[in-house]
């Protein structure tokens, strides 16, 4: 029945978007010119489908697409790339240049949208670079100088598409409250606006205030590393479990880890445990964290990474992430160092 549903709506968002784009109507190009690819597929995606295939023939492939009444994210993807290179068209003929092994540095050519999103990501990096560079602002802080760099471009520019791609990038920087102020200045700015982006960070924000602390928690089950079913609400029955979202690739994962096995250590005798959750997908390079760093609890994983199935029910945007939980509810969400032990002691006593 839900495969069937899923279907029709899939069915229903192409006939939408091929009414949008008429193939008969006006086209564009879009100029792949990508080096160290020669002879690979490349593939044109919108929202997620696949609308195109070329092959790149002398650095080059040529999509000629319809011009749509919208102005959505295009992207193209090539073999062994982690996630699609995502840009803006304008509906103009452009131009991408770029290598087919540093992904991050493809420049897009021709589309105005593209240029501004492009001087943000600049900005942001160069801000970035510098909080890091200079040893007298606190991580803390560093954190807050790029969130407001974030705040200030989609606040003051509600109607730009870039403003909304900002917002669900960036999601991970701000809580459900900064989110819903943010989508709501935007839809007072124009009450008939949409677009994926925008769309996708109200989607992400309902999530979010799903498992925020005082709701029940959402159940899963997922494979331990010897492949037995683990279910959260049965491992949880009776104690105060501590669901630690994380990765063996993650820095800032291995850096909370003493902070969880010093808990665990503390307080396992008196009812506190650990489901670990791993955005992993190297099942060996995921073993070997767990030998190194000590993690003596219970560990699962289906092993897909940012697909984390786990990860996507708790609006997992970035990891180390934690939730806490007791009788059936989650308590607190996101703690660390002595704000875990804390807690941990006023939950147990």
């Amino acid at each position: 029945m839900h495969i069937m549903k899923n279907k029709a709506l899939l069915f229903a968002a192409l006939v939408m978007m091929m009414a949008a784009c008429g193939p008969k109507g006006p086209q564009f190009k879009i100029n792949v010119n990508i080096a160290n690819a020669e002879g690979e597929t490349v593939y044109l995606q919108k929202a997620g489908q696949v609308l195109d295939s070329a092959v790149i023939q002398n650095w080059d492939a040529v999509f000629n697409t319809p011009v749509c009444n919208d102005n959505e994210m295009y992207a193209v993807m090539l073999k062994g790339w982690r996630r699609p290179f995502a840009f803006f068209t304008d509906h103009k003929n452009m131009t991408i240049e770029g290598d087919a092994q540093n992904p991050n540095a493809i420049v897009v050519k021709g589309s105005e949208t593209q240029a501004r999103l492009d001087a943000f990501t600049k900005g942001y990096d160069e801000l970035e670079a510098k909080v890091e560079a200079d040893s007298t602002i606190a991580p803390a802080d560093g954190e807050e100088m790029l969130k407001m760099h974030c705040f200030e471009y989609i606040w003051e520019n509600p109607k730009d598409p870039v403003a909304h791609y900002v917002l669900y990038r960036y999601k991970w920087a701000f809580g459900p409250c900064e989110m819903r102020t943010m989508i709501d200045n935007i839809h007072h700015a124009d009450s008939t606006i949409t677009s994926n982006n925008l769309t996708m960070a109200e989607e992400y924000v309902e999530k979010l205030e799903r498992v925020q602390a005082g709701q029940p928690i959402i159940d899963f089950t997922q494979n331990d590393p010897d492949g037995n079913p683990v279910t959260l609400s049965q491992l949880a029955e009776g104690k105060l479990l501590l669901v630690d979202f994380w990765a063996s690739w993650c820095p800032d994962c291995r850096k909370a880890n003493p902070d969880v096995v010093a808990a665990y250590q503390r307080y396992h005798d008196q009812g506190f445990d650990v489901l670990g959750v791993s955005f992993d997908t190297n099942k060996e390079a995921w073993l070997a964290a767990i030998e190194k760093d000590g993690l003596t609890w219970t560990q699962v994983s289906d092993l897909q990474g940012w697909s984390n199935a786990a990860g996507a029910l708790y609006s997992i945007a970035f990891i180390p992430q934690n939730a806490l939980i007791k009788d059936g509810m989650i308590v607190a969400r996101n703690l660390e160092g002595e704000e875990l032990m804390q807690e941990i002691e006023t939950q147990l006593h």
